[in-house]
């Protein structure tokens, strides 16, 4: 591929085991996105969306892809995924080497605060420009924060890997990480009051945060992020 891409990715079907039905996902909208996206053209990068499918670590989805594109890897991986009871679009600014999962994986197991990466650093920062992307949906009408948690479960075990992945290759790809909230439906489905976001708007906010990101290629916003998670 010569021309500039950018990688999205979205997660699979996951939950079926949680106890908590509104955490389990038959279809996931993140992967929803990343199919809606496939193809497209954004500020004149194409646009590669994939889901990942993976059993025991995000690796044995990331690393054939990255793989396969090393003589043209991707400007950006920019990861998806859904968590319940968020109100907003969440841009993510830090990936830990911990997996702590709240119920157990399609492998069966259940982490308890064992590594992502056994030799990896403690933690990533996103490399992406987190505030420049918050801002640029916020002017667009589309809520949005940055977080700085990606919790410890299977999307931020994503974020982590992607970002090791790239270290260890010493690509020139930027990688980050965005939460969306559920879909109408979800809840519908799940018969709570949480919020939610429709599949549109969420699409639109990928849209504008891949924008930012690709314009902003020489650093973020110097601004505080104001962000109060306490």
């Amino acid at each position: 591929m010569s021309e500039p891409w950018i990688l999205i990715t979205g997660n699979g079907a996951f939950g079926d085991t949680a106890e908590r039905v509104d955490l389990r996902y038959a279809v996931n909208p993140s992967s929803l996105l990343a199919t809606e996206l496939d193809g497209e053209v954004i500020a004149g990068h194409r646009v590669v969306g994939r889901t990942l499918d993976w059993r025991h670590r995000p690796v044995e989805a990331l690393a054939p892809i990255l793989d396969a594109s090393m003589d043209a890897p991707p400007a950006i991986v920019l990861s998806t995924g859904v968590f319940s009871g968020r109100t907003t679009v969440t841009v993510e600014r830090t990936a830990v080497n911990v997996r702590d999962f709240q119920f157990a994986g399609d492998d069966g197991q259940r982490p308890a605060g064992e590594p992502v990466e056994e030799a990896g650093p403690t933690a990533y920062l996103a490399t992406v420009p987190i505030k420049a992307m918050t801002h640029a949906m916020r002017s667009r009408g589309i809520p949005a924060l940055i977080s700085n948690s990606a919790s410890t479960h299977g999307c931020n075990s994503v974020m982590y890997t992607a970002l090791h992945l790239i270290a260890e290759r010493n690509l020139p790809t930027r990688a980050g990480f965005i939460h969306l909230p559920d879909t109408p439906q979800h809840v519908a489905w799940v018969g709570s009051n949480g919020p939610s976001m429709d599949l549109r708007l969420q699409a639109e906010a990928l849209r504008v945060a891949v924008e930012a990101a690709i314009s902003h290629a020489g650093g973020d916003l110097d601004v505080p992020a104001n962000e109060w998670e306490w």
